[in-house]
């Protein structure tokens, strides 16, 4: 109750008017992010999963630490063993960022279609995502006589500490080595990764946690990924490996409010 009281307030004060002409928010961020897959075996099928948020930068702490409140939609869904995957509804978030680490808390009201369920869910998190072109200490391999762009390292992840909830605590990411080989134009290069991806929780696991290594290719734009990838996939609950090629559109679009104020 604590917690979402918290959460509460932050949004209340993040939705009112600053009372003193001498201060006003850093900024008004906001993003959306969405994946639509679609895999050839018969245990996840088609699915799709986003969230789109708004939210409040309050302030930047000397050494660029950002004190942020949200307010986010997240979605989850697919065709196949859905029971305790599909999920969706609102929730409000309370974060604190610096360079490539978030911590913060949230509280969703989360519904389940399958169950049905509605379940109030307080958490704790944790996340990163950081990137690094290797090929500034590799250099860049050549094959015959075309070498690629760059040999992009990059790791996201996300931990979660449950205080109620149907899913309990958590960590979900991956760790992927690319390669951009060639830009096409309008935006688009076309890039290849191998990656190790894991999906872990403490409750109703049986057909939420996987992890594996995958090789994918893909066709990158300035909003959209388009592209495919061959996955090994474990499910340690159900002692079973999967073998599946997966065919995938993504996106990603960030704004801050403030920027088009000024404009």
């Amino acid at each position: 109750m604590r917690l979402r009281t918290a959460v509460l307030t932050l949004l209340v004060f993040a939705s009112a008017p600053a009372g003193s002409e001498t201060y006003s928010p850093e900024g008004y961020p906001g993003s959306t992010w969405g994946s639509l897959k679609r895999g050839s075996d018969d245990t996840e099928g088609t699915g799709v999963q986003g969230w789109a948020r708004q939210g409040v930068r309050w302030v930047r702490f000397k050494g660029d630490v950002d004190m942020d409140t949200y307010a986010a939609y997240n979605w989850r869904v697919r065709n196949k063993n859905k029971t305790y995957y599909n999920t969706y509804g609102p929730s409000l978030i309370a974060s604190l960022a610096k360079g490539p680490l978030t911590a913060g808390a949230e509280f969703a009201w989360l519904r389940y279609p399958d169950l049905p369920l509605d379940d109030n869910n307080y958490s704790l998190f944790g996340s990163w995502f950081s990137s690094w072109d290797v090929s500034k200490w590799t250099g860049k391999p050549r094959l015959g006589s075309r070498a690629p762009l760059a040999l992009p390292l990059s790791t996201w992840g996300k931990m979660t500490y449950d205080l109620h909830g149907e899913e309990g605590s958590g960590s979900q990411g991956w760790v992927r080595q690319g390669v951009d080989w060639a830009a096409l134009g309008w935006g688009w290069m076309f890039h290849t990764y191998a990656s190790y991806d894991w999906r872990l929780r403490s409750k109703n696991r049986q057909y939420y946690d996987v992890h594996g290594p995958s090789l994918a290719a893909v066709f990158k734009g300035k909003y959209f990924d388009v592209g495919s990838e061959y996955c090994w996939e474990t499910y340690p609950q159900l002692h079973r490996t999967v073998k599946t090629l997966r065919f995938s559109l993504s996106w990603f679009y960030g704004w801050d409010l403030k920027d088009l104020k000024t404009k």
